[in-house]
């Protein structure tokens, strides 16, 4: 398979099963009796197709340093990819919590009010990078 259509592959399946756990994610966190037709009605907005795209690039991000990792430090790909799906989730949200600092309070009380959401959050990109690292693999 060349290389491309490797990428865009391994890339729109990192998104659908990030996108995926992402629910499943937010309905154990969350979840109560009107999650799911709260979670379709947010799939016909505008918002969710910007954060659809958003977790596309995290997605496409954490493929190209999970490839990086094999490449440069000769991790296995499943530990590359969970490792850089992880990363990537850190970085974001500790840009997610230095854009809002200030208007929840300072570090300290951002910090504390994104944590708990930050694993959560960080889970599921961490799982699709990891699948998605093994599959870069298989279908080479």
């Amino acid at each position: 398979m060349p290389r491309w259509a490797r990428f865009l592959s391994c890339s729109f399946t990192g998104l659908v099963l990030s996108l995926f756990e992402f629910f499943v994610a937010a309905y154990l966190f969350e979840g109560n009796a009107v999650f799911w037709q709260s979670a379709i009605d947010f799939a016909g907005m505008p918002a969710f197709w910007y954060l659809a795209g958003l977790f596309g690039l995290l997605v496409l991000h954490g493929l190209v340093l999970a490839r990086a990792l094999v490449r440069l430090a000769g991790l296995a790909d499943g530990v590359a990819g969970l490792l850089s799906g992880a990363g990537v989730a850190l970085f974001y949200a500790i840009f997610l919590v230095a854009s809002h600092a200030r208007d929840w309070g300072g570090w300290a009380a951002a910090a504390s009010k994104a944590w708990p959401a930050g694993a959560v959050f960080a889970l599921p990109l961490a799982l699709s990078g990891a699948f998605t690292s093994w599959l870069w693999h298989r279908l080479d």
